[in-house]
């Protein structure tokens, strides 16, 4: 088998200048480690989710023009990459300077057999030196077949693939790469841990998690440590700390604020805050409202004290700031005046079960830049980090119904057609959602950690069917 450079960039979407630059840095350690070829994940130049701005011309021509210069700094040793162009997603070699236009086209044709696409990597004569084609089972036999997957991560994904280019190595007897991109873009978290397997359907190498990384793999002597995956709740904890940490850092903040005070989830996000950044400034506002008792005040204080961080208390005129969630409008909002004038990025503390149940919290919600919390419900959240937060003795049932709901679409009426004791419960969870729907659309941004990508939280056949 080849010597293959595999490499996992983290990208940032539309920075063409970092993303070159990743690229050419990872290329040049696969070539000290005596790569024949190097494999690098589709779109590893523009970004995966570049949304609008691929529509752009000035974005096409920018991705043009960084793909020629990508060519200049590619040697002899060639360079595999998937990138868009007015036709659609195609993969280019690129060597010794110059871009060579595959037929392989991502995403996959109707020939594959996997639900990922795959191709085949052919040596050749030609002044490439490899050709890339589509792959089916009645077609010449390739050096080994690469797996181009473009999910954004969520739990129970990587083992699933993992099986599938397993089980496609031992059908083919052929070596399987698959090659990700990794790291934080916006709320979603690209899984990285790239792999290849043999044609026996051992595993001989395998990226980082989520990180940044390349290695070069050979069926003789892998190069690289073939370290299981993680367990599912490690890969969740590993998941929220690496996207709160990428959201802050691409958002080019060095410092980043919250209020200690906001829910009983607040302490959690403090210590995850220090844990993903040791570095980064963080001020815990704690804002001394009417009713709050002198306890939880101090709690706060305590806390900031044992993490570091800087405390600045916030005494607000009575006339302006009453009790409950009146007040806490009043503070969110007036400490995003403070924040934007430190040039802060402010953080909620929200989590799912407050997003989906407590509409009073919601206006205030709105004056925070990123709520890291607000895909997991309370639950999760305590069995993920046992310690730092104690749900109420309801709160399983609760949650349970909530990701029924609105994790995984259920419709109401058959919900409580099926469990008949919880009814009273379902349709309160079930206005509750209705009466801050359109709220919720108007949240921060979130990290995408368990619900799917673009489906919506309250399926509108609960407006239908009830």
């Amino acid at each position: 088998m080849l010597k293959t450079g595999l490499i996992q960039p983290e990208t940032i979407p539309g920075h063409f200048p970092r993303n070159l630059r990743t690229i050419v840095e990872l290329y040049r350690s696969c070539l000290d480690s005596g790569a024949e070829l190097v494999l690098c994940p589709p779109l590893a130049l523009s970004g995966m989710h570049t949304g609008e701005l691929a529509l752009r011309d000035g974005f096409r021509s920018q991705h043009r023009a960084a793909l020629t210069y990508l060519a200049k700094e590619i040697a002899d040793i060639p360079l595999v990459l998937g990138a868009a162009d007015e036709e659609g997603l195609h993969f280019h070699l690129l060597r010794n300077g110059r871009s060579f236009p595959q037929e392989a086209v991502i995403p996959h044709s109707a020939s594959c057999t996997s639900s990922v696409p795959v191709s085949g990597i052919f040596r050749n004569t030609g002044e490439a030196g490899f050709s890339i084609l589509p792959w089916a089972p009645s077609s010449p036999v390739p050096c080994l077949l690469l797996r181009t997957p473009s999910g954004a991560w969520r739990a129970g994904l990587l083992e699933q693939e993992e099986e599938e280019e397993r089980c496609l190595a031992q059908a083919t007897g052929l070596p399987v790469f698959t090659s990700r991109l990794a790291g934080g873009e916006g709320p979603f978290l690209l899984p990285g841990a790239s792999s290849a397997w043999s044609g026996n359907g051992s595993l001989l190498g395998r990226l980082r998690l989520f990180e940044r990384d390349s290695a070069v793999i050979s069926a003789e002597a892998p190069a690289h440590q073939a370290f299981s995956l993680p367990a599912p709740e490690e890969q969740l904890r590993h998941a929220l700390r690496k996207g709160m940490a990428d959201f802050i850092q691409k958002t080019g903040h060095i410092s980043a604020c919250l209020n200690l005070l906001e829910s009983p989830s607040s302490p959690l996000l403090a210590h995850l805050s220090k844990e993903a950044l040791p570095s980064l400034k963080i001020t815990g506002l704690i804002p001394r409202l009417p009713g709050v008792p002198e306890r939880d005040l101090a709690r706060a204080r305590a806390l900031a004290d044992r993490l570091g961080i800087h405390a600045r208390e916030w005494t607000f005129p009575s006339p302006t700031a009453g009790e409950g969630p009146e007040g806490h409008f009043t503070a969110m909002w007036s400490m995003r005046q403070w924040v934007q004038g430190e040039g802060a990025l402010l953080l909620s503390a929200l989590n799912g079960t407050d997003v989906m149940t407590d509409s009073p919290l919601l206006p205030g919600a709105l004056a925070a830049d990123f709520m890291p919390l607000g895909d997991l419900y309370e639950t999760e959240l305590a069995d993920l980090f046992p310690g730092l937060l104690t749900p109420a003795p309801e709160a399983a049932m609760r949650d349970g119904l909530l990701i029924r709901l609105h994790r995984n679409h259920e419709s109401a009426t058959p919900l409580a057609d099926r469990l008949p004791e919880r009814e009273q419960e379902i349709r309160r969870l079930q206005r509750r959602a209705r009466a801050s729907e359109w709220m919720r659309r108007k949240l921060p941004p979130r990290l995408l950690l368990r619900s799917a990508p673009g489906k919506p939280e309250t399926p509108y056949v609960h407006r239908l069917m009830d």
